[in-house]
């Protein structure tokens, strides 16, 4: 295991801390959020609450005054006049700071009486010029009506605006006080759809930061602080940053606290792993000196059934100058035929000599080279074992492979050979072998009749072998299949057909 590991396990031990912590601290600051979206909306169902039981004592209170007034004997049996009224409505108005005027109604006249900086009583129609009040009537035994105004001004300066902005709007969307702003209407700053949820809903959250609620015959609106909410978030932020470099300061020792015993682990593993890779690597030298083997005594096989003819040849052509000699033939013009018969067949054997060297000859570099070229190689290398055998090719294009090529001739021999034997141990009387080359795929077929499902899936399996074993050695097909999944990174498989068994090599679609 190279050293840099262990930095590598430390950093990512590190990383792994910082990025659980950064989880929890967004974690948190969603909870927080949310937190703070829950806190606003049960302080704003709570202080909706205190400030609708207030609104109605104020009202309560008014109605409790009217009617000790109404009740008392002055004005259920008698009809008042100014001065008894001016004491009465004087008296109630200095009672309570927030009763602003008081007016009585009967067929025949108004009186009100009204606090200012002084209060004054009059005759005449009462003119309410301030809007923000609450209007408190009772209507007497003989049809009189007594009305008192309550200011809501004081009311409203007292509600809670630390934590919420406050406006209090009147049916028609006016603005009738507001603790943050100065517009008139609220259309200036919503958009419609809001505006409009704003004067029709009640009692309700219309989003997560504006709560409507409606008090008498307006509503009031709650809506959430954001430079409460800011601050809260600033002080948030502020401890993130910090526990976020107390992450980073704290991530660096636990990182190497805990890698330490994972490198370990990771070295003694490292260590096996390369031990295996040896072996493995031992072993498949082996197979390959094996297969290297038997492909050379195979290759020998193959040069024999090559000779044959030619030895046969340069026989009978030694007998016939034999038989010559003795009948006394021989002269200048016969040797020199006889000469030239001989060079050509030992010419041809030496050809043979030379294409098995160069077809077995190992690569030293990489290059491309066309599938078809290598097949018809082989063909003319195994000619001496295919004199029985029909060969069908069916070359629909010529693929082009990048690699060793004398490698990939082993796999095509491999193959070949395989189906030669198997044609032959089964003694098939009509030997055919198909050979197609299609886009990225070459097949190659034989008629011998398959392979028993049985041992299908064992074939490519080191070792083994159906044929005696003074015949194969059963690496052939594994060395193939290493050969083309690992050396070319494409695949070697085989399947049955109607007629026999199928081996497939199939490339990447951009080879």
């Amino acid at each position: 295991m190279k050293n840099n590991y262990r930095l590598e396990i430390t950093f990512a031990f590190a990383l792994f801390a910082f990025f659980i912590i950064l989880i929890i601290i967004s974690v948190g600051m969603f909870y927080f959020t949310k937190f703070s979206q829950n806190e606003f909306k049960s302080n704003v169902l709570l202080s909706s609450k205190n400030i609708e039981y207030n609104f109605y004592q104020k009202e309560l209170l008014s109605r409790n005054a009217l009617e000790a007034v109404t009740d008392g004997t002055i004005l259920k049996n008698f009809t008042p006049n100014s001065e008894i009224l001016s004491i009465i409505f004087k008296t109630l108005l200095i009672s309570n700071d927030d009763f602003k005027s008081i007016v009585y109604k009967n067929s025949n006249f108004n009186f009100f009486c009204k606090k200012d900086k002084k209060i004054y009583c009059n005759y005449g129609k009462f003119i309410d010029k301030d809007k923000l009040s609450l209007l408190t009537k009772v209507t007497t035994e003989n049809n009189n009506s007594l009305i008192i105004q309550t200011s809501l001004k004081g009311f409203l300066n007292s509600l809670p605006n630390d934590k919420f902005r406050i406006l209090l709007i009147n049916k028609n969307g006016k603005i009738l006080y507001s603790n943050f702003i100065k517009s008139k209407t609220f259309f200036d700053m919503f958009s419609s759809d809001i505006a409009q949820k704003m004067i029709k809903e009640d009692k309700k959250f219309i989003t997560n930061d504006i709560y409507v609620d409606k008090i008498g015959k307006y509503k009031l609106i709650f809506m959430q602080n954001k430079k409460f909410l800011n601050k809260q978030k600033l002080i948030a932020r502020n401890l993130s940053i910090t526990m976020l470099l107390v992450s980073l300061l704290l991530a660096v020792p636990f990182g190497f606290f805990f890698s330490k015993p994972l490198y370990e682990f990771y070295k003694l593993l490292d260590e096996k792993v390369n031990e295996e890779i040896e072996k493995n690597r031992e072993k498949e030298q082996m197979l390959m000196h094996q297969s290297k083997l038997a492909s050379l005594g195979e290759m020998l096989g193959n040069i024999a059934h090559q000779w044959r003819h030619p030895i046969t040849r340069i026989s009978l052509l030694v007998q016939n100058l034999s038989r010559a000699y003795e009948f006394k033939k021989v002269d200048d013009e016969y040797m020199e035929n006889f000469q030239k018969k001989v060079n050509e067949q030992i010419n041809y054997m030496s050809n043979t000599i030379d294409d098995f060297t160069g077809f077995f000859k190992k690569d030293k570099k990489k290059q491309k080279f066309y599938v078809r070229d290598v097949i018809e190689d082989a063909l003319k290398l195994i000619e001496g074992r295919l004199k029985n055998i029909k060969i069908v090719k069916n070359y629909n294009n010529r693929i082009e492979i990048y690699g060793y090529k004398t490698e990939f001739s082993q796999v095509i021999l491999n193959i070949l050979n395989n189906a030669i034997d198997v044609l032959n141990e089964r003694h098939v009387l009509n030997k055919e072998m198909i050979i197609a080359l299609d886009k990225n795929l070459i097949s190659i077929e034989d008629n011998g009749g398959g392979i028993d499902e049985k041992i299908k899936d064992k074939i490519f399996e080191p070792y083994f072998t159906t044929k005696f074993q003074s015949q194969g050695t059963g690496i052939g097909l594994y060395m193939s299949k290493i050969i083309i999944t690992k050396h070319f990174e494409a695949k070697l498989l085989v399947e049955n057909s109607k007629i026999g068994a199928i081996f497939k090599i199939i490339f990447p679609k951009s080879t």
